[in-house]
């Protein structure tokens, strides 16, 4: 009997302790009395220290509230395995997660946050924007990044044709010198991609992305030109070959080839940086096909779909107030993002100087072609990127052979597509 009661009062008390543990589903309070909003991201890179400061400059700044941010590598999985109430979702995740039903409707913490839709630049609010809500808050836009050498190219490339002529200069000075690099592994996606936007490609087909398309066949055939037949970029360029040839760390033939620019992603400007300094130059994407366009990725703050408690939904508001006003904003454009929220743009624009990558990548956001909103998109892409783009950079790579490849993918893409939840 008495084993019994001992038991029944340990239950009680575990109960009690679980109700005030903090989860999403209740207020949870810290010991000095502050309602806790448990954020998680995956700025582990030099990015993580510019969030840290918008963080800690909110939970300075009232008494009510404390942001405990966690920066992941693997944010995505402590998230769906965790407790959290904000949480950072990548613009080309923001449809699976929502017919996978983790996130939820946004749009009544930031109207208590008095912030709009409207008040980021238009690709931006699209991409968080869908027929049932606005499921999350846009943070900034990467698109690819054009990184130039000024002492082997004074201005930067804008066409092909530019690349072309650039690479011919600068073989006739050293046989190890190209204009860019173009690589088999690491921005595969964005590569693909960019040379859609740039041809004025429609890459969806109902549900799923479609790779089986004539037009997609001859514009990828340009990266097997540039390498083979115009001697634009070296080959057999492996991982992120673009940034390391243009940092001279590829040996080829037992030579160290040099790239004279890099089109690569935004978070390698503190190494290029160092690199060169003031002779480095940033640009726009070159134009590679018909017209101008890139792709890229977004940040974009979701709101995991367990937060029902109304006291954690008004401090996340709070939060997100606080971090959308310009002057806290800015911080984030100090770390190199170009943030979509129109108001700081235009301080980012003010100072180009002072914010360099932010100022250029801003401008290329009206050409900016994002992820389609397709369920499991990153898995709809995976044949193509692991194994048929590092294809399309290898010599002897025919249209002919590559579009039997690009049916493979679409029919890949199809059967993934097929599995969401919602249909």
């Amino acid at each position: 009997m008495k084993r019994k009661l001992l038991f029944s009062i340990l239950l009680i008390l575990a109960m009690i302790v679980s109700a005030c543990g903090g989860g999403s589903g209740s207020s949870g309070e810290n010991a000095d009395g502050k309602i806790v909003i448990k954020y998680i991201n995956g700025f582990t890179g030099g990015d993580g220290e510019f969030m840290k400061k918008i963080t800690n400059g909110f939970n300075e700044s009232q008494d009510k509230y404390v942001v405990e941010e966690s920066q992941e590598k693997d944010h995505y999985t402590k998230f769906k395995t965790g407790n959290y109430d904000l949480v950072l979702i990548h613009s080309d995740n923001l449809e699976t997660y929502r017919q996978d039903n983790m996130i939820q409707d946004i749009s009544s913490v930031i109207e208590t946050a008095g912030i709009s839709p409207n008040d980021f630049h238009p690709v931006a609010k699209e991409q968080v924007t869908f027929e049932n809500g606005t499921f999350a808050v846009p943070l900034d836009i990467h698109p690819m990044t054009m990184f130039y050498n000024k002492k082997l190219s004074p201005v930067a490339p804008t066409t092909y044709e530019e690349m072309k002529t650039l690479t011919d200069e600068l073989q006739a000075q050293d046989p190890n010198l190209f204009a860019t690099g173009i690589p088999s592994a690491g921005l595969g996606e964005w590569f693909i991609m960019t040379m859609a936007a740039q041809n004025g490609i429609d890459m969806i087909d109902g549900n799923h992305v479609n790779f089986a398309q004539a037009d997609l066949a001859d514009a990828l055939m340009n990266y097997n030109d540039m390498i083979f037949k115009d001697k634009i970029s070296p080959s057999g360029l492996g991982l992120d070959g673009e940034f390391q040839a243009f940092m001279k760390q590829v040996d080829e033939g037992g030579s160290s080839v040099q790239t004279a620019t890099a089109l690569t992603g935004p978070w390698y400007y503190g190494a290029v940086k160092e690199a060169y300094n003031d002779d480095l130059g940033i640009a726009s994407a070159p134009t590679l096909g018909k017209e101008p366009g890139v792709y890229g990725g977004g940040h974009t703050l979701a709101l995991p779909a367990s937060v029902q408690d109304d006291e954690k939904k008004a401090g996340i508001a709070e939060f997100l107030k606080y971090m959308y006003t310009p002057e806290n904003l800015i911080n984030w454009a100090d770390s190199g993002q170009a943030p979509t929220h129109l108001e700081t743009m235009e301080l980012v624009e003010q100072d180009a100087e002072k914010y360099p990558l932010a100022a250029q990548n801003i401008k290329q956001f009206d050409t900016f072609l994002g992820a389609p909103k397709l369920y499991q998109y990153r898995e709809q892409m995976r044949y193509m990127v692991e194994n048929v783009y590092p294809q399309v950079i290898k010599e002897g790579m025919t249209k002919e052979k590559l579009m039997s490849e690009l049916e493979k993918a679409a029919e890949q893409a199809k059967q993934i597509a097929d599995t969401a939840p919602q249909q």
